[in-house]
């Protein structure tokens, strides 16, 4: 379930999300005393778990795995908190005796300590060692050291209401990113996209109408947005997708929840701001042209820099396989994004779409660019991120190479440019107009995006080509999320281009 009320709404109300997500942190603090958690505290103790057994994210765990919910639960935990950040991850890890350090103990910690039988002696010995706990964990800066009294306040309160918050907002595709046990599946990998989330009203007609005629056309409608398709062509390749993005709460909203939940991305960090109208744009498809864009977006509905500092933000940013960044939200967000993942204990792949073209002055993302690995855009999407004064000479791509980025690739017509540190790949000989076709760009950043996470390596030429294919099977008018391919789609691409070659 998405966030039902934006950071910035100054007349939040109740909801039973919200009740929810408060029984279940009161359960959670409960359940930190004595030995911490364990199924057989949940089965043998006199605290009411119900809140917690029934949660979705539990149930889809339980169901997954073939374990009992009191079995799931632990499990489900671990994975959540993993996704905090360092500090309150720290607090549940130690309060209900997580063992997350266990798998690969840090020199110089007591485990037998921090997970003691008391929880009175996990929390003296998380005094004791604050400032080194939280080294470990990656911790970008460490808060003054807490006294046990003070510890059982506001840090411990916030502690988790944000363990609560990753758990009531889970979804049953959340459930199946833990396998047997607790360990998280590394094969499908996990991709966070930052971007918008519209719905698209999409007019195919035969010619584009000129000014004072009118024409008819076919008409339809369905959930859009560069961030949203993006998010959705990863998951319909298997990946683990999650979307930061905001809509409003009227129907059009749900309607991109619902629709988001049903293709298997993760909606639960989509702000839902009260009194906005969800962005529409209208999409002019004239067949064999390029298509004609109107976008309506409610300045509300905006992501701000601060949004992305919540423990569950910036654990889907700090913990993803792959991050995916649009320019549809403002630049201070793009950079703080850049600025969590480049300081991230095992930074991820970063992907950046340098679209819609930047209507601002691009010098002020320059200094977080060295956490960019790729950057995809057209020539002129390129001049106008690497310069204030675009002269179209066509050296984009080596400015952005010395403003940092790893790898360039440009798209342009029938043909893709690689532009890296290791030299220059091009891809040509594509069968369709790759830089106008809609989709496209999204196809093309979610197969780079899952060879990444899959292969865990840079992409080679290999891995390139692949995308190209994703890019070639969008090649469809409609609704541009519906023509994302699977994987086994793309590779059936691969090798009928691979036999007409060899012919």
């Amino acid at each position: 379930m998405a966030m039902q009320h934006s950071p910035r709404d100054p007349e939040p109300a109740t909801t039973a999300q919200d009740t929810g997500m408060l029984a279940v942190r009161n359960i959670l603090s409960r359940l930190g005393k004595r030995s911490g958690l364990s199924p057989e505290r949940l089965r043998g103790t006199e605290i009411d778990v119900d809140a917690l057994l029934k949660l979705p994210v539990v149930q889809g765990h339980a169901t997954h795995t073939g374990l009992s919910p009191a079995e799931a639960v632990p499990g489900v935990i671990r994975h959540a908190a993993r996704r905090l950040a360092p500090t309150e991850r720290l607090i549940v890890d130690a309060e209900l005796a997580l063992g997350l350090l266990r798998d690969n103990p840090p020199d110089g910690v007591d485990l037998t300590r921090l997970y003691a039988a008391e929880l009175g002696d996990r929390r003296k010995y998380l005094i004791e060692r604050w400032r080194m706990l939280h080294e470990k964990f990656g911790a970008e800066a460490t808060p003054r050291t807490p006294t046990v009294r003070t510890l059982r306040g506001e840090p411990e309160r916030r502690a988790f209401t944000a363990l609560a918050q990753l758990l009531t907002a889970g979804t049953a595709f959340d459930a199946t990113d833990t396998t047997e046990g607790d360990s998280v599946d590394e094969a499908r990998g996990r991709v966070t996209v930052v971007g918008d989330a519209v719905i698209d009203q999409i007019f195919v007609v035969d010619e584009m109408p000129v000014p004072g005629s009118s024409s008819w056309c076919d008409f339809e409608q369905s959930p859009g947005g560069k961030g949203l398709n993006r998010a959705v062509a990863a998951a319909r390749l298997g990946l683990r997708a999650q979307l930061l993005a905001a809509v409003g709460d009227d129907g059009e909203g749900q309607q991109i929840l619902s629709y988001l939940r049903l293709r298997g991305v993760d909606p639960s960090l989509i702000a839902v701001v009260r009194r906005a109208r969800t962005p529409v744009t209208a999409v002019i498809q004239a067949t064999a042209k390029l298509p004609a864009n109107l976008a309506y977006k409610d300045d509300r509905l905006r992501l701000h820099a601060e949004d992305l500092e919540s423990p569950a933000h910036r654990g889907a940013l700090a913990t993803a396989d792959v991050v995916l960044l649009t320019f549809e939200q403002p630049l201070e967000v793009i950079v703080r994004a850049l600025d969590i993942v480049a300081t991230a204990p095992r930074p991820p792949w970063v992907i950046v779409s340098a679209s819609p073209p930047l209507n601002s002055s691009p010098r002020k993302l320059y200094r977080s660019l060295r956490a960019v690995h790729y950057v995809i855009g057209t020539p002129s999407e390129l001049e106008r991120l690497a310069s204030d004064n675009p002269s179209g000479a066509g050296d984009a791509a080596d400015r952005l190479l010395v403003l940092g980025v790893d790898t360039v690739c440009t798209i342009d017509g029938f043909q893709l440019r690689i532009r890296s540190r290791r030299g220059d790949v091009v891809v040509s000989d594509v069968p369709t107009a790759m830089a106008g076709s809609s989709g496209a760009y999204a196809a093309f950043s979610a197969a780079l995006a899952y060879r990444l996470a899959t292969r865990g390596k840079p992409a080679d030429e290999t891995d390139f080509a692949w995308a190209v294919a994703a890019m070639t099977a969008t090649q469809s008018v409609g609704g541009v999320s519906e023509v994302m391919p699977s994987v086994a789609e793309i590779d059936d691409l691969v090798a009928v281009d691979a036999a007409r070659k060899n012919h």
